[in-house]
């Protein structure tokens, strides 16, 4: 009998929405020729539709369409703001839960003479508003602050407003990096007073190889080479027109159904907490309740997660970072919410997202506990009592 996988890993990326794969096929044909920075028809009908898709990805987090760069994706976007709006002689601050691809900047950022900060956050990964605002009043000069609108890991939301509002008061640039959020409608640049915000088509179930990074109007923004004049030279190269058409119908469907979505989302990942607190006493939910909808990180003393999903094949969920997933030392993000690396090496992610049904919860949740009840795979049979008549699932 032929199991039925469970795809419980939207937060490393979402499926590909179907009405975004049938806006894009047109343009994968012969007959959809065309550079879309071309003087000629074919171009010209190219450019529209990028030009209607930037639109779209504006609308999203509430900016104006001159405002987007289309990207490789978030890691790209990132990467352009912190290298490329940081001040000359100016710090750059980052919380200590970023991603790994604005972490990875530093030492670039070192090079150039920026001193790089790093904020510590409180046990849920939220970083405090006065906080930051003591860091930046030590400063001689603006800084660029760097905090992401909802950790990737462990779902925790960050007061944007705040912290924008605390870092223009001292002069300085406020970039977010939010790729996990604004396809719940959680993000509104120019309202929230966001400088620089970092977007990515394939977690709202766009394609991949497609981002944005929204430059506000008064950002100078310096490109990280010399290249061509596309996109005002800051992001040179020739746009890919059914990548940027797909990205822009994900945004609008993301944006038209956020709100629902959200809560229905929401509900099911409290659902599924529920189920499993209530199986596995001990279990411990990392960061805030109230964050991204369907991001739920739980930890278990001793569980080695890693075997743990090795021995549920059609189960697709994380042990961590997405990006960190082949990793062997603890989630830096859970380290700074002050976990061990006991419960770091036991921490378990699942990304629920628009398509995940209530069946699907249910039957993870009885995968996950008869797992772990059963004792097998061999790391974790210390957890709780052997039940030798719980067969393991997720093998068939």
């Amino acid at each position: 009998m032929t199991t039925t996988p469970i795809y419980l890993d939207h937060l490393a990326s979402a499926p590909l929405a179907p009405a975004v794969l049938d806006a894009m096929l047109p343009w994968l044909s012969a007959a959809a020729v065309g550079n879309p920075h071309a003087a000629h028809r074919p171009g010209w009908r190219a450019a529209e539709a990028i030009d209607a898709a930037r639109a779209e990805v504006a609308a999203l987090v509430g900016a104006p369409p001159g405002a987007v760069l289309f990207t490789s994706g978030a890691t790209e976007a990132n990467t352009l703001a912190l290298l490329g709006a940081a001040a000359p002689g100016g710090a750059c601050v980052l919380s200590a839960v970023e991603h790994a691809s604005a972490l990875g900047c530093a030492p670039e950022l070192r090079r150039r003479g920026h001193p790089v900060i790093l904020l510590a956050v409180d046990g849920d990964g939220r970083v405090d508003p006065d906080r930051l605002a003591d860091t930046l009043a030590r400063q001689p000069a603006p800084a660029l602050v760097s905090i992401m609108a909802a950790n990737n890991e462990v779902g925790t939301r960050q007061p944007l407003a705040e912290l924008a509002a605390v870092t223009r008061a001292r002069g300085g640039r406020f970039h977010s990096d939010a790729a996990q959020a604004a396809g719940w409608g959680m993000v509104e640049a120019t309202a929230m007073g966001l400088d620089l915000v970092s977007l990515s088509g394939h977690k709202l179930g766009g394609p991949m190889g497609i981002g944005a990074l929204v430059v506000g109007e008064a950002v100078p923004l310096r490109p990280p080479s010399p290249g061509g004049g596309q996109q005002r030279g800051l992001r040179p190269g020739t746009l890919p027109t059914a990548l940027c058409v797909g990205f822009g119908v994900a945004c609008r469907l993301a944006r038209a159904h956020a709100a629902a979505d959200a809560r229905r989302v929401a509900a099911l990942r409290d659902r599924l907490w529920a189920r499993l607190s209530a199986a596995l006493p001990g279990l411990r939910r990392n960061g805030a309740p109230d964050g991204l909808p369907g991001c739920l990180s739980v930890a278990l003393p001793g569980l080695d997660a890693a075997d743990l999903l090795l021995g549920l094949p059609d189960l697709a969920a994380a042990t961590g970072s997405a990006c960190h997933s082949d990793a062997a030392e603890p989630s830096h993000v859970l380290r700074a919410l002050g976990r061990s690396a006991e419960e770091a090496h036991g921490t378990l992610r699942f990304g629920l997202g628009r398509t995940t049904t209530a069946e699907e919860v249910e039957r993870a949740a009885a995968w996950v506990i008869a797992a772990i009840h059963a004792g097998s795979p061999d790391g974790f049979r210390d957890i709780m009592p052997a039940r030798a008549s719980s067969p393991t699932p997720g093998k068939g």
